[in-house]
Protein backbone atom coordinates (compact mmCIF):
# COMPACT_ATOMS: atom_id res chain seq x y z
CA UNK A 1 0.00 0.00 0.00
CA UNK A 2 1.33 3.44 -0.93
CA UNK A 3 1.73 6.05 1.77
CA UNK A 4 -1.11 8.20 0.40
CA UNK A 5 -3.70 5.42 -0.03
CA UNK A 6 -5.24 5.79 3.41
CA UNK A 7 -6.28 9.38 2.81
CA UNK A 8 -6.62 9.81 -0.96
CA UNK A 9 -8.71 7.74 -3.33
CA UNK A 10 -7.05 8.30 -6.67
CA UNK A 11 -3.49 7.62 -7.71
CA UNK A 12 -1.17 10.41 -8.75
CA UNK A 13 -1.68 11.97 -12.16
CA UNK A 14 1.24 11.30 -14.47
CA UNK A 15 2.07 15.00 -14.82
CA UNK A 16 2.23 15.35 -11.03
CA UNK A 17 4.16 12.11 -10.59
CA UNK A 18 7.08 13.39 -12.63
CA UNK A 19 7.32 16.59 -10.59
CA UNK A 20 6.50 14.95 -7.26
CA UNK A 21 9.40 12.52 -7.17
CA UNK A 22 12.83 13.66 -5.98
CA UNK A 23 14.62 10.32 -5.86
CA UNK A 24 16.84 11.18 -8.82
CA UNK A 25 18.33 13.98 -6.68
CA UNK A 26 18.00 13.02 -3.02
CA UNK A 27 19.33 9.50 -3.49
CA UNK A 28 22.69 11.11 -2.72
CA UNK A 29 21.51 11.26 0.90
CA UNK A 30 21.24 7.48 1.29
CA UNK A 31 24.21 7.17 3.66
CA UNK A 32 22.90 9.96 5.87
CA UNK A 33 19.38 8.54 5.81
CA UNK A 34 20.56 5.06 6.76
CA UNK A 35 22.77 6.50 9.50
CA UNK A 36 19.91 8.52 10.94
CA UNK A 37 17.55 5.53 10.80
CA UNK A 38 20.05 3.25 12.54
CA UNK A 39 20.43 5.76 15.38
CA UNK A 40 16.68 6.27 15.61
CA UNK A 41 16.11 2.52 15.82
CA UNK A 42 18.48 2.36 18.80
CA UNK A 43 16.58 5.23 20.43
CA UNK A 44 13.28 3.39 19.86
CA UNK A 45 14.75 0.32 21.49
CA UNK A 46 15.92 2.46 24.42
CA UNK A 47 12.36 3.82 24.68
CA UNK A 48 10.95 0.27 24.73
CA UNK A 49 9.12 0.54 21.41
CA UNK A 50 11.35 -1.98 19.63
CA UNK A 51 12.31 -5.37 20.97
CA UNK A 52 15.90 -6.53 20.83
CA UNK A 53 15.03 -8.83 17.93
CA UNK A 54 13.31 -6.03 16.04
CA UNK A 55 16.32 -3.75 16.53
CA UNK A 56 18.59 -6.50 15.23
CA UNK A 57 16.39 -7.05 12.18
CA UNK A 58 16.21 -3.35 11.38
CA UNK A 59 19.97 -2.86 11.84
CA UNK A 60 20.77 -5.83 9.60
CA UNK A 61 18.23 -4.65 7.03
CA UNK A 62 19.70 -1.16 6.88
CA UNK A 63 23.17 -2.64 6.45
CA UNK A 64 21.90 -4.81 3.59
CA UNK A 65 20.28 -1.82 1.90
CA UNK A 66 23.52 0.14 2.08
CA UNK A 67 25.36 -2.77 0.46
CA UNK A 68 22.76 -2.97 -2.30
CA UNK A 69 23.02 0.74 -3.05
CA UNK A 70 26.82 0.59 -3.05
CA UNK A 71 26.74 -2.36 -5.45
CA UNK A 72 24.17 -0.69 -7.72
CA UNK A 73 21.57 -3.42 -7.26
CA UNK A 74 19.09 -1.34 -5.24
CA UNK A 75 15.89 -0.52 -7.15
CA UNK A 76 15.02 3.16 -6.82
CA UNK A 77 11.34 3.71 -7.62
CA UNK A 78 9.81 7.03 -8.63
CA UNK A 79 6.47 6.10 -7.09
CA UNK A 80 8.17 6.00 -3.69
CA UNK A 81 8.97 9.69 -4.17
CA UNK A 82 12.18 10.11 -2.18
CA UNK A 83 15.12 8.38 -0.54
CA UNK A 84 13.26 8.00 2.77
CA UNK A 85 10.33 6.06 1.31
CA UNK A 86 12.53 4.01 -1.03
CA UNK A 87 14.56 2.81 1.93
CA UNK A 88 11.46 2.22 4.05
CA UNK A 89 9.87 0.17 1.27
CA UNK A 90 12.96 -1.96 0.76
CA UNK A 91 13.39 -2.48 4.49
CA UNK A 92 9.83 -3.85 4.68
CA UNK A 93 10.61 -6.21 1.79
CA UNK A 94 13.69 -7.48 3.60
CA UNK A 95 12.48 -7.83 7.20
CA UNK A 96 8.68 -7.62 7.13
CA UNK A 97 6.43 -5.75 9.54
CA UNK A 98 9.23 -4.73 11.92
CA UNK A 99 10.18 -2.15 9.32
CA UNK A 100 6.93 -0.26 9.89
CA UNK A 101 7.87 0.44 13.52
CA UNK A 102 10.95 2.41 12.51
CA UNK A 103 8.90 5.48 11.61
CA UNK A 104 7.17 5.61 14.99
CA UNK A 105 7.10 9.23 16.16
CA UNK A 106 9.25 10.37 13.24
CA UNK A 107 8.35 12.62 10.31
CA UNK A 108 9.98 13.01 6.93
CA UNK A 109 10.02 16.74 7.73
CA UNK A 110 12.67 16.19 10.41
CA UNK A 111 14.24 13.26 8.59
CA UNK A 112 15.22 15.30 5.54
CA UNK A 113 16.69 18.20 7.51
CA UNK A 114 18.68 15.71 9.58
CA UNK A 115 20.04 14.15 6.40
CA UNK A 116 20.98 17.55 5.00
CA UNK A 117 22.79 18.54 8.17
CA UNK A 118 24.69 15.25 8.22
CA UNK A 119 25.62 15.68 4.55
CA UNK A 120 26.96 19.18 5.17
CA UNK A 121 28.83 18.02 8.28
CA UNK A 122 30.74 15.54 6.12
CA UNK A 123 31.21 18.13 3.38
CA UNK A 124 32.71 20.61 5.85
CA UNK A 125 35.29 18.04 6.92
CA UNK A 126 36.16 17.35 3.28
CA UNK A 127 36.53 21.05 2.48
CA UNK A 128 38.75 21.66 5.50
CA UNK A 129 41.03 18.80 4.38
CA UNK A 130 41.14 20.13 0.81
CA UNK A 131 41.92 23.63 2.06
CA UNK A 132 44.76 22.34 4.25
CA UNK A 133 46.24 20.62 1.20
CA UNK A 134 46.04 23.84 -0.81
CA UNK A 135 47.56 25.80 2.08
CA UNK A 136 50.57 23.51 2.10
CA UNK A 137 50.97 23.92 -1.68
CA UNK A 138 50.83 27.72 -1.35
CA UNK A 139 53.37 27.79 1.47
CA UNK A 140 55.79 25.51 -0.37
CA UNK A 141 55.55 27.72 -3.46
CA UNK A 142 56.06 30.79 -1.29
CA UNK A 143 59.20 29.29 0.26
CA UNK A 144 60.62 28.67 -3.22
CA UNK A 145 60.01 32.24 -4.35
CA UNK A 146 60.68 34.38 -1.31
CA UNK A 147 63.37 36.35 -3.15
CA UNK A 148 61.62 36.38 -6.53
CA UNK A 149 60.69 40.03 -7.01
CA UNK A 150 57.72 40.79 -9.25
CA UNK A 151 55.70 43.86 -10.15
CA UNK A 152 52.45 44.11 -8.23
CA UNK A 153 49.45 45.49 -10.09
CA UNK A 154 46.62 47.83 -9.24
CA UNK A 155 44.10 48.56 -12.00
CA UNK A 156 46.16 45.97 -13.93
CA UNK A 157 48.99 48.51 -14.16
CA UNK A 158 52.40 48.09 -12.55
CA UNK A 159 52.36 49.43 -8.99
CA UNK A 160 55.23 48.47 -6.66
CA UNK A 161 57.79 45.69 -6.42
CA UNK A 162 56.83 42.82 -4.09
CA UNK A 163 58.05 39.36 -3.20
CA UNK A 164 56.17 36.75 -5.23
CA UNK A 165 55.83 34.80 -1.98
CA UNK A 166 53.82 37.74 -0.62
CA UNK A 167 51.25 37.23 -3.42
CA UNK A 168 50.99 33.49 -2.75
CA UNK A 169 50.44 34.18 0.96
CA UNK A 170 47.71 36.69 0.06
CA UNK A 171 45.79 33.76 -1.43
CA UNK A 172 46.42 31.79 1.75
CA UNK A 173 44.98 34.48 4.01
CA UNK A 174 41.82 34.89 1.93
CA UNK A 175 41.20 31.14 1.94
CA UNK A 176 42.12 30.80 5.61
CA UNK A 177 39.28 33.15 6.52
CA UNK A 178 36.89 30.80 4.75
CA UNK A 179 38.29 27.84 6.64
CA UNK A 180 37.73 29.80 9.84
CA UNK A 181 34.17 30.46 8.69
CA UNK A 182 33.64 26.72 8.24
CA UNK A 183 34.86 26.06 11.77
CA UNK A 184 32.67 28.78 13.25
CA UNK A 185 29.71 27.59 11.17
CA UNK A 186 29.86 24.13 12.74
CA UNK A 187 28.36 25.35 16.01
CA UNK A 188 25.24 26.38 14.07
CA UNK A 189 25.32 23.35 11.82
CA UNK A 190 25.66 20.64 14.46
CA UNK A 191 22.21 21.25 15.95
CA UNK A 192 20.12 18.06 16.05
CA UNK A 193 16.62 18.46 14.56
CA UNK A 194 15.61 14.80 15.11
CA UNK A 195 12.89 14.61 17.73
CA UNK A 196 11.03 17.60 16.32
CA UNK A 197 8.36 15.44 14.69
CA UNK A 198 6.32 16.88 11.85
CA UNK A 199 5.93 20.27 13.49
CA UNK A 200 5.18 20.05 17.23
CA UNK A 201 7.93 17.80 18.62
CA UNK A 202 8.10 14.09 19.34
CA UNK A 203 5.04 12.61 21.03
CA UNK A 204 6.75 9.41 22.20
CA UNK A 205 9.38 10.89 24.52
CA UNK A 206 12.37 9.94 22.37
CA UNK A 207 15.74 10.51 24.05
CA UNK A 208 17.15 13.39 22.03
CA UNK A 209 20.37 13.60 24.02
CA UNK A 210 21.08 9.98 23.10
CA UNK A 211 20.46 10.77 19.43
CA UNK A 212 22.67 13.86 19.65
CA UNK A 213 25.63 11.90 20.97
CA UNK A 214 25.06 8.96 18.64
CA UNK A 215 24.96 11.11 15.51
CA UNK A 216 27.80 13.49 16.43
CA UNK A 217 25.83 16.68 17.01
CA UNK A 218 26.81 19.34 19.55
CA UNK A 219 23.43 20.68 20.65
CA UNK A 220 19.67 20.17 20.36
CA UNK A 221 17.23 22.35 18.46
CA UNK A 222 15.15 24.34 20.94
CA UNK A 223 12.04 24.86 18.83
CA UNK A 224 10.43 22.17 16.71
CA UNK A 225 8.87 24.63 14.27
CA UNK A 226 12.21 26.30 13.64
CA UNK A 227 14.06 22.98 13.45
CA UNK A 228 12.10 21.58 10.53
CA UNK A 229 11.51 24.80 8.60
CA UNK A 230 14.89 26.51 8.74
CA UNK A 231 17.30 26.25 5.85
CA UNK A 232 19.65 28.98 7.01
CA UNK A 233 22.37 26.40 7.65
CA UNK A 234 22.26 25.54 3.94
CA UNK A 235 22.40 29.21 2.99
CA UNK A 236 25.38 29.81 5.28
CA UNK A 237 27.26 26.79 3.96
CA UNK A 238 26.68 27.83 0.37
CA UNK A 239 27.72 31.40 1.14
CA UNK A 240 31.04 30.12 2.51
CA UNK A 241 31.49 28.04 -0.63
CA UNK A 242 30.75 31.12 -2.77
CA UNK A 243 33.37 33.05 -0.81
CA UNK A 244 35.86 30.24 -1.40
CA UNK A 245 35.04 30.17 -5.10
CA UNK A 246 35.45 33.94 -5.42
CA UNK A 247 39.03 33.64 -4.18
CA UNK A 248 39.71 30.60 -6.34
CA UNK A 249 38.30 32.45 -9.35
CA UNK A 250 40.51 35.46 -8.70
CA UNK A 251 43.53 33.18 -8.30
CA UNK A 252 42.59 31.50 -11.57
CA UNK A 253 42.32 34.87 -13.27
CA UNK A 254 45.76 35.90 -12.00
CA UNK A 255 47.38 32.71 -13.22
CA UNK A 256 45.60 32.81 -16.59
CA UNK A 257 46.78 36.37 -17.20
CA UNK A 258 50.33 35.91 -15.97
CA UNK A 259 50.85 32.64 -17.84
CA UNK A 260 49.89 34.27 -21.16
CA UNK A 261 52.54 34.90 -23.79
CA UNK A 262 52.40 38.64 -23.09
CA UNK A 263 53.55 38.10 -19.49
CA UNK A 264 55.02 34.59 -19.34
CA UNK A 265 55.52 34.73 -15.56
CA UNK A 266 54.05 31.26 -15.04
CA UNK A 267 54.04 27.98 -16.93
CA UNK A 268 51.25 25.48 -16.41
CA UNK A 269 51.80 21.72 -16.38
CA UNK A 270 50.67 19.87 -19.49
CA UNK A 271 48.35 17.63 -17.52
CA UNK A 272 46.31 20.67 -16.44
CA UNK A 273 46.16 22.25 -19.90
CA UNK A 274 44.44 21.58 -23.22
CA UNK A 275 45.09 22.51 -26.82
CA UNK A 276 42.98 23.81 -29.68
CA UNK A 277 41.12 21.56 -32.11
CA UNK A 278 42.37 23.84 -34.90
CA UNK A 279 45.48 25.70 -33.73
CA UNK A 280 48.27 23.28 -32.78
CA UNK A 281 50.39 25.91 -31.02
CA UNK A 282 47.82 26.51 -28.27
CA UNK A 283 48.31 25.55 -24.63
CA UNK A 284 45.08 26.60 -23.01
CA UNK A 285 44.55 27.04 -19.24
CA UNK A 286 41.18 25.26 -19.30
CA UNK A 287 41.55 23.88 -15.78
CA UNK A 288 41.65 27.43 -14.43
CA UNK A 289 38.97 28.70 -16.79
CA UNK A 290 36.65 25.97 -15.53
CA UNK A 291 37.20 27.04 -11.92
CA UNK A 292 36.44 30.61 -12.95
CA UNK A 293 33.40 29.51 -14.93
CA UNK A 294 31.94 27.28 -12.23
CA UNK A 295 31.98 30.22 -9.84
CA UNK A 296 28.98 31.73 -11.60
CA UNK A 297 26.95 28.56 -11.12
CA UNK A 298 27.86 28.34 -7.44
CA UNK A 299 26.73 31.95 -6.97
CA UNK A 300 23.50 30.97 -8.74
CA UNK A 301 22.98 28.06 -6.34
CA UNK A 302 23.22 30.44 -3.39
CA UNK A 303 20.72 32.83 -4.95
CA UNK A 304 18.39 29.91 -5.66
CA UNK A 305 18.22 28.69 -2.05
CA UNK A 306 17.82 32.25 -0.75
CA UNK A 307 14.97 32.87 -3.18
CA UNK A 308 13.39 29.50 -2.38
CA UNK A 309 13.26 30.20 1.35
CA UNK A 310 12.11 33.82 1.27
CA UNK A 311 8.55 33.01 0.22
CA UNK A 312 7.81 29.92 2.32
CA UNK A 313 5.56 30.26 5.37
CA UNK A 314 6.41 28.42 8.57
CA UNK A 315 6.80 25.44 8.82
CA UNK A 316 7.53 22.75 6.22
CA UNK A 317 6.53 23.25 2.58
CA UNK A 318 7.11 21.02 -0.42
CA UNK A 319 9.10 23.84 -2.01
CA UNK A 320 11.96 22.51 0.11
CA UNK A 321 12.23 19.54 -2.23
CA UNK A 322 14.16 21.99 -4.45
CA UNK A 323 16.81 22.76 -1.82
CA UNK A 324 19.14 19.83 -2.51
CA UNK A 325 20.32 19.92 -6.09
CA UNK A 326 22.20 23.20 -5.68
CA UNK A 327 23.60 22.03 -2.34
CA UNK A 328 25.07 18.86 -3.83
CA UNK A 329 26.45 20.74 -6.83
CA UNK A 330 28.06 23.39 -4.63
CA UNK A 331 29.62 20.98 -2.14
CA UNK A 332 31.04 18.66 -4.80
CA UNK A 333 32.23 21.48 -7.09
CA UNK A 334 33.95 23.25 -4.20
CA UNK A 335 35.81 20.10 -3.21
CA UNK A 336 36.85 19.45 -6.81
CA UNK A 337 37.97 23.04 -7.40
CA UNK A 338 40.12 23.09 -4.25
CA UNK A 339 41.71 19.80 -5.29
CA UNK A 340 42.39 21.16 -8.77
CA UNK A 341 43.87 24.43 -7.52
CA UNK A 342 46.22 22.49 -5.26
CA UNK A 343 47.51 20.64 -8.31
CA UNK A 344 47.89 23.91 -10.22
CA UNK A 345 49.95 25.47 -7.44
CA UNK A 346 52.13 22.40 -7.06
CA UNK A 347 52.77 22.04 -10.78
CA UNK A 348 53.01 25.69 -11.81
CA UNK A 349 56.46 26.92 -12.82
CA UNK A 350 57.79 30.48 -12.43
CA UNK A 351 59.78 31.96 -15.31
CA UNK A 352 62.16 34.40 -13.62
CA UNK A 353 63.54 35.67 -16.93
CA UNK A 354 60.07 36.85 -17.93
CA UNK A 355 59.56 38.40 -14.51
CA UNK A 356 62.86 40.26 -14.80
CA UNK A 357 61.90 41.52 -18.27
CA UNK A 358 58.71 42.93 -16.77
CA UNK A 359 60.71 44.68 -14.08
CA UNK A 360 63.01 46.16 -16.70
CA UNK A 361 60.09 47.25 -18.84
CA UNK A 362 58.90 49.50 -16.03
CA UNK A 363 61.97 51.69 -16.66
CA UNK A 364 62.18 52.22 -12.94
CA UNK A 365 58.63 53.52 -12.55
CA UNK A 366 58.10 50.82 -9.91
CA UNK A 367 60.42 52.99 -7.77
CA UNK A 368 58.16 56.05 -8.09
CA UNK A 369 56.70 55.70 -4.61
CA UNK A 370 60.19 55.10 -3.20
CA UNK A 371 61.31 58.41 -4.75
CA UNK A 372 58.29 60.21 -3.27
CA UNK A 373 59.11 58.74 0.14
CA UNK A 374 62.70 59.89 -0.32
CA UNK A 375 61.53 63.47 -0.80
CA UNK A 376 59.26 63.18 2.22
CA UNK A 377 62.25 62.08 4.29
CA UNK A 378 63.99 65.26 3.06
CA UNK A 379 61.12 67.35 4.42
CA UNK A 380 58.75 67.78 1.44
CA UNK A 381 55.02 67.23 2.15
CA UNK A 382 53.81 64.03 0.54
CA UNK A 383 51.30 65.64 -1.85
CA UNK A 384 54.02 67.92 -3.19
CA UNK A 385 56.40 64.97 -3.47
CA UNK A 386 53.69 63.07 -5.35
CA UNK A 387 53.41 65.88 -7.91
CA UNK A 388 57.19 66.14 -8.31
CA UNK A 389 57.57 62.42 -8.97
CA UNK A 390 54.64 62.48 -11.40
CA UNK A 391 56.55 65.08 -13.40
CA UNK A 392 59.67 62.89 -13.32
CA UNK A 393 57.66 59.92 -14.63
CA UNK A 394 56.33 62.04 -17.51
CA UNK A 395 59.85 63.27 -18.27
CA UNK A 396 61.18 59.68 -18.30
CA UNK A 397 58.36 58.54 -20.60
CA UNK A 398 58.81 61.41 -23.06
CA UNK A 399 62.57 60.86 -23.26
CA UNK A 400 62.54 57.04 -23.07
CA UNK A 401 64.67 57.08 -19.91
CA UNK A 402 64.89 54.80 -16.92
CA UNK A 403 64.85 56.41 -13.50
CA UNK A 404 68.46 55.38 -13.02
CA UNK A 405 69.52 57.05 -16.27
CA UNK A 406 68.23 60.50 -15.38
CA UNK A 407 71.13 62.76 -14.45
CA UNK A 408 71.38 64.37 -11.05
CA UNK A 409 71.22 67.80 -12.66
CA UNK A 410 67.91 66.81 -14.23
CA UNK A 411 66.63 65.51 -10.92
CA UNK A 412 67.51 68.84 -9.29
CA UNK A 413 65.40 70.69 -11.86
CA UNK A 414 62.42 68.92 -10.32
CA UNK A 415 63.51 69.49 -6.70
CA UNK A 416 66.69 70.80 -5.08
CA UNK A 417 66.25 68.13 -2.40
CA UNK A 418 67.66 65.46 -4.72
CA UNK A 419 71.24 64.34 -4.05
CA UNK A 420 73.51 61.52 -5.24
CA UNK A 421 71.85 59.12 -2.76
CA UNK A 422 68.71 59.06 -4.93
CA UNK A 423 70.43 56.41 -7.04
CA UNK A 424 70.58 54.09 -4.03
CA UNK A 425 66.82 53.75 -4.33
CA UNK A 426 66.94 51.88 -7.61
CA UNK A 427 67.39 48.39 -6.23
CA UNK A 428 64.42 46.04 -6.09
CA UNK A 429 65.49 44.13 -3.00
CA UNK A 430 66.01 47.43 -1.18
CA UNK A 431 62.60 48.61 -2.36
CA UNK A 432 60.87 45.44 -1.19
CA UNK A 433 62.66 45.52 2.16
CA UNK A 434 61.59 49.12 2.77
CA UNK A 435 58.08 47.81 3.52
CA UNK A 436 59.25 46.52 6.88
CA UNK A 437 56.01 46.26 8.86
CA UNK A 438 53.93 43.33 9.98
CA UNK A 439 51.97 42.38 6.88
CA UNK A 440 54.42 44.11 4.54
CA UNK A 441 56.41 42.57 1.70
CA UNK A 442 59.86 43.00 3.27
CA UNK A 443 61.63 39.67 2.84
CA UNK A 444 62.20 39.12 6.55
CA UNK A 445 58.51 39.83 7.24
CA UNK A 446 57.40 37.40 4.56
CA UNK A 447 59.84 34.77 5.86
CA UNK A 448 58.45 35.26 9.37
CA UNK A 449 54.92 34.87 8.04
CA UNK A 450 55.82 31.66 6.21
CA UNK A 451 57.24 30.26 9.44
CA UNK A 452 54.16 31.36 11.40
CA UNK A 453 51.82 29.74 8.89
CA UNK A 454 53.82 26.52 8.90
CA UNK A 455 53.42 26.36 12.68
CA UNK A 456 49.71 27.09 12.28
CA UNK A 457 49.32 24.26 9.77
CA UNK A 458 50.98 21.79 12.13
CA UNK A 459 48.12 22.35 14.54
Amino acid sequence: MALRDGRLKKGLHGAFLRVNQSIDVDRKLYREDLRGSAAYARALRKRGILTADELRLISEGLTSIEAEIEKGTFEFREEDEDIHMNIERRLQELIGDAAHKLHTGRSRNEQVVLDERLYIMDSVETLKERLDTLFRALVEKAKLHLTTIVPSYTHMRQAQAVSLAHLFLAYYHALKRDRDRLVDFEKRLKVLPLGSGAVAGSSIGIDRDFLKKTLGFKSLSRNSIDAISTRDFMIEFQYICVSLFLTLSRMAEDIIIFSSEEFGFYTLPDELSTTSSLMPQKKNPDSLELIRGKTSRIIGNLLAIITLVKGTPYTYNRDFQEDKEGLFDTAESCSDALDLMSEVMRGMGVNEKSVNRALESSKGALFATDVADYLVEKGLPFREAHAVVGSIVRHADENNLKFGDISLDSYKTFSPLFNEDVYDLFDYIRSVNSHDVIGGTALKRVAEEIKRIEEELKK
